[in-house]
């Protein structure tokens, strides 16, 4: 797989794995719940298990600097992956509700487990950190999913799966702003907006303190990184498309003294800006899916094409817009 499907697109990839898919809520809900006698503080607990087929549709922007794939006008693939997730949550009154979530994913970047807990308010306001770790899977020359990037030698430090691993904190916060509840009463004023910050620490058994590395095809390091935005969610009274969200992010390092001088040309400090539109799809009662589209504002370099692993290395000489990839995930819960 080429570099260039770092950043947006593998991050939004593991968020579509984890997520439910936003249209299983129209669909058939086999999920297993627990739930105490109702009282003051109801407890519900629920088990999750999600298989997904992930379609991908990468343009030539994005293939150009693969050594592979370089000319080709898009490539194309479908990957499945597996996703479990317990969670349980408790309400302290109409006010409060406390949760805590555990699980992992299977897929073809490797294996996940994250566990998580958060506090909410008002059902509106949210709170929470997670804790996560995990592997990847190499890929060689074409796109090196997990390793160190070594300056001198100009390359990655291949790793072997399962002989290194990922770990970091990441924390979180949200906002929900019900707009359907102040618009005129229709089937077409049901919308949400969601404001969400992120922060994130992130670490590698391989790479000493401010080494970086690669993981999940992303260009990492040992520190921390921030994203902030918004989703708009608007609800439609269609049955074949029940919905469709338009997400729109900044994110970035939050010290660019985690990268080494070697890394300057780069600009650690560079604002990443992603607009995500997407549609939920009902295919039919088991199954629903996600399109998804990746628009992403990234760094312009002076060499325009240059070999894959030498990203880090590039002198940054402005920014481009660019659609990144086309994604549909089939989804059905069991």
């Amino acid at each position: 797989m080429p570099r260039h499907v770092s950043y947006s697109v593998l991050k939004i990839l593991m968020l579509a794995i984890l997520l439910p898919v936003f249209g299983n809520a129209q669909g058939t809900d086999s999920t297993k719940t627990v739930q105490s006698e109702p009282n003051e503080s109801s407890i519900a607990a629920n088990l999750d298990n999600t298989f997904s087929i992930i379609s991908l549709v990468l343009p030539h922007n994005s293939l150009r600097n693969s050594k592979t794939l370089h000319n080709w006008p898009f490539f194309a693939f479908a990957v499945p992956a597996w996703a479990t997730t317990y969670s349980a949550k408790m309400d302290m009154g109409k006010l409060l509700t406390l949760k805590g979530s555990s699980g992992g994913t299977l897929g073809f970047e490797g294996v996940n487990l994250r566990v998580g807990v958060s506090m909410e308010l008002i059902h509106l306001l949210e709170f929470g950190v997670q804790a996560h770790g995990g592997t990847a899977i190499n890929y060689g020359e074409t796109a090196t999913f997990m390793g160190v990037y070594e300056p001198e030698n100009r390359d990655y430090r291949q790793d072997i799966i399962f002989t290194e691993y990922a770990y970091g904190l990441h924390y979180h916060g949200s906002l929900t702003i019900p707009l359907l509840a102040i618009l005129p009463k229709s089937d077409w004023t049901k919308i949400i907006l969601k404001g969400t910050g992120e922060y994130t620490y992130s670490g590698y058994t391989g790479a000493k303190d401010g080494k970086v590395w690669k993981a999940g095809a992303q260009n990492l390091v040992n520190g921390f990184r921030y994203k902030y935005g918004g989703t708009l969610i608007y609800m439609l009274p269609f049955a074949r498309v029940p919905m469709i969200m338009f997400a729109a992010t900044v994110s970035g390092f939050k010290h660019e003294y985690d990268f080494d001088d070697t890394y300057k040309d780069y600009n650690p400090g560079f604002k990443t800006v992603n607009l995500t539109p997407m549609a939920s799809v009902k295919i039919n009662d088991e199954w629903n899916g996600m399109l998804m589209l990746a628009i992403s504002r990234d760094r312009k370099f002076e060499n325009r094409r240059y070999p894959t692993t030498e990203e880090l290395l590039q002198k940054q000489v402005g920014a481009e817009w660019d659609l990144r990839t086309v994604m549909f995930i089939a989804s059905r819960k069991f």
